[in-house]
Protein backbone atom coordinates (compact mmCIF):
# COMPACT_ATOMS: atom_id res chain seq x y z
CA UNK A 1 0.00 0.00 0.00
CA UNK A 2 1.25 3.42 -0.89
CA UNK A 3 0.23 6.78 0.49
CA UNK A 4 0.20 10.17 -1.11
CA UNK A 5 0.10 12.80 1.61
CA UNK A 6 -0.48 13.71 5.20
CA UNK A 7 -3.23 13.23 7.68
CA UNK A 8 -5.67 16.09 8.16
CA UNK A 9 -4.79 18.76 10.63
CA UNK A 10 -6.91 21.37 12.36
CA UNK A 11 -5.17 23.98 10.18
CA UNK A 12 -6.07 22.27 6.89
CA UNK A 13 -7.71 24.44 4.28
CA UNK A 14 -10.32 23.24 1.79
CA UNK A 15 -8.79 22.57 -1.61
CA UNK A 16 -5.25 22.23 -0.26
CA UNK A 17 -3.24 19.11 0.51
CA UNK A 18 -0.47 19.20 3.14
CA UNK A 19 2.86 17.90 1.81
CA UNK A 20 5.18 18.73 4.71
CA UNK A 21 5.47 20.01 8.26
CA UNK A 22 8.17 22.47 9.28
CA UNK A 23 9.91 20.86 12.25
CA UNK A 24 12.94 23.06 12.75
CA UNK A 25 15.42 25.55 11.35
CA UNK A 26 18.80 25.16 9.70
CA UNK A 27 21.53 27.76 9.60
CA UNK A 28 21.31 31.51 9.90
CA UNK A 29 19.86 32.33 6.47
CA UNK A 30 16.30 31.17 7.04
CA UNK A 31 16.28 27.54 5.93
CA UNK A 32 13.63 25.32 7.47
CA UNK A 33 13.70 21.59 8.12
CA UNK A 34 10.62 19.94 6.65
CA UNK A 35 9.24 16.50 7.48
CA UNK A 36 7.78 15.38 4.14
CA UNK A 37 4.18 14.19 4.25
CA UNK A 38 4.19 13.10 0.63
CA UNK A 39 5.62 10.29 -1.46
CA UNK A 40 6.72 12.84 -4.06
CA UNK A 41 10.09 14.28 -2.96
CA UNK A 42 10.19 16.47 -6.07
CA UNK A 43 7.60 18.72 -4.36
CA UNK A 44 10.61 20.34 -2.64
CA UNK A 45 12.77 20.82 -5.74
CA UNK A 46 14.13 24.25 -6.62
CA UNK A 47 11.52 26.43 -8.30
CA UNK A 48 8.52 24.44 -7.04
CA UNK A 49 5.64 26.43 -5.53
CA UNK A 50 4.36 25.67 -2.04
CA UNK A 51 1.70 27.37 0.04
CA UNK A 52 2.62 28.47 3.55
CA UNK A 53 0.09 30.25 5.78
CA UNK A 54 -2.02 30.79 2.67
CA UNK A 55 0.82 32.56 0.85
CA UNK A 56 2.56 31.15 -2.22
CA UNK A 57 6.29 30.55 -1.67
CA UNK A 58 8.80 29.28 -4.20
CA UNK A 59 11.52 26.85 -3.17
CA UNK A 60 14.84 28.67 -3.75
CA UNK A 61 16.95 25.66 -2.79
CA UNK A 62 16.60 22.32 -1.03
CA UNK A 63 18.86 19.61 0.33
CA UNK A 64 17.90 16.25 1.78
CA UNK A 65 19.37 15.09 5.08
CA UNK A 66 18.22 11.65 6.25
CA UNK A 67 14.40 11.79 6.40
CA UNK A 68 14.11 15.59 6.38
CA UNK A 69 14.50 18.13 3.63
CA UNK A 70 16.14 21.48 4.29
CA UNK A 71 14.24 24.11 2.32
CA UNK A 72 15.14 27.70 1.56
CA UNK A 73 11.88 29.50 0.73
CA UNK A 74 11.37 32.74 -1.09
CA UNK A 75 10.65 35.48 1.46
CA UNK A 76 12.27 33.69 4.40
CA UNK A 77 15.79 35.05 4.86
CA UNK A 78 16.64 34.91 8.55
CA UNK A 79 16.80 32.48 11.42
CA UNK A 80 14.13 34.50 13.24
CA UNK A 81 11.71 34.27 10.29
CA UNK A 82 12.35 30.54 9.96
CA UNK A 83 11.89 29.95 13.70
CA UNK A 84 8.45 31.56 13.50
CA UNK A 85 7.39 28.93 10.98
CA UNK A 86 8.17 25.84 13.07
CA UNK A 87 5.05 23.69 13.36
CA UNK A 88 3.44 25.04 10.19
CA UNK A 89 2.25 22.84 7.35
CA UNK A 90 3.17 23.48 3.73
CA UNK A 91 0.57 22.72 1.09
CA UNK A 92 -0.07 22.26 -2.61
CA UNK A 93 -3.42 22.77 -4.34
CA UNK A 94 -5.54 19.61 -4.47
CA UNK A 95 -5.54 19.71 -8.28
CA UNK A 96 -1.73 19.24 -8.20
CA UNK A 97 -2.08 15.80 -6.59
CA UNK A 98 -1.48 13.02 -9.14
CA UNK A 99 -4.34 10.55 -9.61
CA UNK A 100 -4.23 7.53 -7.33
CA UNK A 101 -3.74 4.04 -8.67
CA UNK A 102 -5.18 0.81 -7.29
CA UNK A 103 -3.99 0.27 -3.71
CA UNK A 104 -2.93 3.90 -3.19
CA UNK A 105 -4.68 6.09 -0.64
CA UNK A 106 -4.51 9.61 0.64
CA UNK A 107 -3.49 9.33 4.27
CA UNK A 108 -6.09 11.93 5.20
CA UNK A 109 -8.77 9.57 3.79
CA UNK A 110 -7.58 6.75 6.06
CA UNK A 111 -7.76 8.74 9.29
CA UNK A 112 -11.02 7.94 11.05
CA UNK A 113 -11.71 4.63 9.29
CA UNK A 114 -13.46 2.12 11.54
CA UNK A 115 -11.23 -0.95 11.96
CA UNK A 116 -12.60 -4.49 12.25
CA UNK A 117 -10.96 -7.88 12.46
CA UNK A 118 -11.74 -10.47 9.78
CA UNK A 119 -14.61 -11.81 11.91
CA UNK A 120 -16.32 -8.42 12.14
CA UNK A 121 -15.24 -7.48 15.67
CA UNK A 122 -14.73 -3.69 15.98
CA UNK A 123 -11.18 -2.80 17.04
CA UNK A 124 -11.20 1.00 16.94
CA UNK A 125 -10.40 3.76 14.48
CA UNK A 126 -7.32 4.69 12.48
CA UNK A 127 -5.96 7.64 14.46
CA UNK A 128 -2.68 8.15 12.64
CA UNK A 129 -0.53 6.80 9.84
CA UNK A 130 3.03 6.52 11.13
CA UNK A 131 5.77 6.62 8.49
CA UNK A 132 8.36 3.89 9.00
CA UNK A 133 11.35 2.70 6.93
CA UNK A 134 9.94 -0.62 5.73
CA UNK A 135 6.24 0.33 5.51
CA UNK A 136 3.85 2.70 7.18
CA UNK A 137 1.90 1.74 10.30
CA UNK A 138 -1.73 2.44 11.18
CA UNK A 139 -2.17 3.50 14.80
CA UNK A 140 -5.42 2.19 16.26
CA UNK A 141 -5.45 2.99 19.96
CA UNK A 142 -2.18 1.59 21.32
CA UNK A 143 -1.83 -0.90 18.46
CA UNK A 144 0.35 -0.34 15.40
CA UNK A 145 -0.83 -2.29 12.36
CA UNK A 146 1.65 -2.74 9.48
CA UNK A 147 0.22 -1.33 6.24
CA UNK A 148 0.86 -4.52 4.27
CA UNK A 149 -1.52 -6.98 2.64
CA UNK A 150 -0.66 -9.72 5.16
CA UNK A 151 -2.38 -7.62 7.85
CA UNK A 152 -4.77 -5.35 5.94
CA UNK A 153 -7.44 -7.40 4.20
CA UNK A 154 -9.49 -4.54 2.77
CA UNK A 155 -10.01 -0.80 2.82
CA UNK A 156 -13.42 0.56 1.88
CA UNK A 157 -13.34 4.34 1.77
CA UNK A 158 -17.03 4.62 0.83
CA UNK A 159 -18.13 2.66 3.91
CA UNK A 160 -15.28 4.20 5.98
CA UNK A 161 -14.00 0.83 7.16
CA UNK A 162 -10.85 -1.27 7.18
CA UNK A 163 -10.69 -5.00 7.80
CA UNK A 164 -7.47 -6.39 9.26
CA UNK A 165 -5.99 -9.72 10.30
CA UNK A 166 -4.28 -8.88 13.62
CA UNK A 167 -1.73 -11.14 15.27
CA UNK A 168 -2.83 -12.55 18.66
CA UNK A 169 -2.21 -10.12 21.50
CA UNK A 170 -2.04 -7.00 19.33
CA UNK A 171 -5.24 -5.65 20.91
CA UNK A 172 -6.05 -5.82 24.65
CA UNK A 173 -8.22 -8.84 25.54
CA UNK A 174 -7.34 -10.56 22.28
CA UNK A 175 -4.55 -12.86 23.47
CA UNK A 176 -5.71 -16.08 21.78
Amino acid sequence: MKFQTAEPSPGDVAGLVPVGRIVGTFGLRGAVKVLPLTTFPERFDKGRPLLLRGEPRVVRRSAWHKTLVRVWLEGVGSLEQAAGLVGELVYVPEEDVPPLTEGEYMVRDLIGLQVFNEHGKPLGVVEEVVPAPAHDLYRVGEALIPAVKEFVISIDLERRRMVIRPIPGLFPGDED
